[in-house]
């Protein structure tokens, strides 16, 4: 018989997963569901293990800032373990409200368990001249230089910081990275072919998950407060809802296909905007949804089946070279764009750290290249949406503007209608494209751009 993993608390719960995520590159939120899913710890200490994971990730600058404060040899002299603890202890005492004597004494028997007993009186001596410090002058404020103070007290690369100076203004900057730094609940999308979305709250309340009628989509639920593991619940096996943003969810109702209709999803995985196309056709038509990887295939083949759907087609393919036989065929093309990702990251606490300012224009370019190949496989009056999780120019409108220049044969449709319960945004969805901005706070939405086209017949 197998033995049973030991139970372990919260605190080191993610100080294994932050070791993935340190040593060997792992993405946040899978080094977590690995560790969750390997011990199985109980919900509180499941949930309160999410929020150390994300939360030190997330403030790796502003933590390496203060703790660098309280050494006496540079910072990557540290032993990576001792390095992660201590991180791991500063995010507790800086940002959480813990009792203090818990998080340093944790800290020190982390410190002789996964580094070294040797370390554990520097690992004391570190913490607990935190705890004696004037810790609100431990990091730059606004009006001491605020370029230091988006960089180092709200954690964003010098990259990033000086992109959103330059094309922001200082109060939109500060507005953009305060937003990526909170937690804005977890938007989920009924999936309209079991179930409505009324009787999905009553279902998740009976699950003691308290779920809003919020967003701008009709499907769209906002849970809030700790919701452990969703895709554990019966609910979520059962195909009744999706894990999607809620700005993502606009994209399906931007293009709109008609039951019945040949669509192209032409970047496909994992396949929630995919299936939510095949939920607005009635499971009626025939969806080809391509991805560039052909591993990726499986997550929308599995999402497909666990949501009821049998109108989807996988299949690997570079979207830019697809065979002559999709040549003026489809009546909707889906083109979420391979993009940098700056809209969503309060969703990716460590998508900041895995991107650099050159990603930007090589991946306008690549967008743009998968766009120019859509206008050939879309038949005369079919309609293309273009969208990107993010907020820069030149992977958005700046591409737009190239391929209406470059294509006079397609014109921008107006989106009045198609997103119903979206209002009138400064005259944005009149002009057929609309920039969502992760500091609209009238409209709480994830940083997204979506167009819409159409080819004359």
């Amino acid at each position: 018989m197998a033995s049973k993993q030991p139970k372990l608390g919260a605190r080191n719960l993610a100080y294994l997963a932050l070791c993935q995520i340190e040593k060997d590159g792992a993405y946040a939120n899978i080094a977590l569901k690995q560790v969750l899913n390997q011990y199985h710890p109980q919900p509180r200490e499941g949930r309160l293990a999410a929020e150390l994971v994300y939360g030190t990730t997330r403030m790796r600058l502003a933590l390496d800032h203060i703790l660098k404060q309280f050494l006496n040899k540079p910072l990557e002299e540290l032993m990576p373990e001792l390095k992660i603890i201590l991180r791991l202890s500063l995010y507790q005492l800086h940002y959480l409200q813990v009792e203090p004597y818990a998080a340093v004494n944790e800290g020190v028997s982390m410190t002789k368990k996964y580094a070294s007993p040797r370390l554990a009186g520097l690992a004391n001596a570190v913490l607990r001249n935190y705890l004696r410090s004037d810790r609100g002058k431990l990091l730059p404020t606004k009006d001491d230089d605020l370029r230091q103070y988006l960089h180092l007290s709200l954690s964003f690369p010098e990259w990033l910081v000086d992109y959103l100076l330059v094309h922001f203004s200082p109060q939109e900057a500060e507005a953009f990275c305060l937003h990526a730094n909170q937690h804005h609940g977890i938007a989920i999308r009924t999936n309209t072919l079991k179930v409505q979305r009324d009787e999905l709250v009553e279902l998740l309340a009976a699950e003691e998950i308290t779920a809003e009628l919020a967003g701008f989509a009709p499907e769209t639920l906002l849970l809030s407060g700790g919701v452990g593991n969703l895709s554990a619940l019966d609910l979520f096996q059962k195909g009744y809802f999706a894990v999607q943003g809620q700005s993502s969810q606009l994209v399906g109702h931007a293009l709109s296909p008609r039951p019945g209709s040949r669509v192209l999803d032409l970047c496909a995985a994992p396949g929630g905007k995919t299936t939510h196309l095949a939920a607005l056709m009635g499971n009626q038509g025939e969806i080809h949804a391509f991805d560039l990887h052909p591993h990726k295939l499986g997550l929308i083949e599995d999402n497909a089946r666990r949501l009821g759907i049998d109108i989807i087609t996988a299949a690997a393919a570079d979207s830019r070279h697809l065979p002559e036989s999709y040549q003026r065929t489809a009546d909707y093309i889906l083109l979420d764009a391979p993009c940098s990702g700056l809209g969503v990251l309060a969703a990716r606490s460590d998508s900041r750290f895995r991107k650099e300012i050159t990603n930007i224009d090589a991946l306008a370019q690549l967008s743009y290249q998968l766009l120019a190949a859509a206008a050939t496989y879309l038949r005369p009056g079919g309609r293309l949406c273009y969208s990107t999780c993010t907020i820069t120019e030149e992977e958005n409108a700046a591409n737009i503007r190239r391929f209406l220049a470059e294509h006079t044969d397609f014109t921008l449709v107006p989106l009045e209608g198609l997103i119903p319960l979206m209002p009138e945004k400064r005259g944005r969805l009149a002009t057929g494209e609309i920039q969502l901005l992760p500091f609209d706070n009238d409209l709480a939405l994830e940083g997204f751009y979506i167009a819409l086209l159409e080819k004359q017949k």
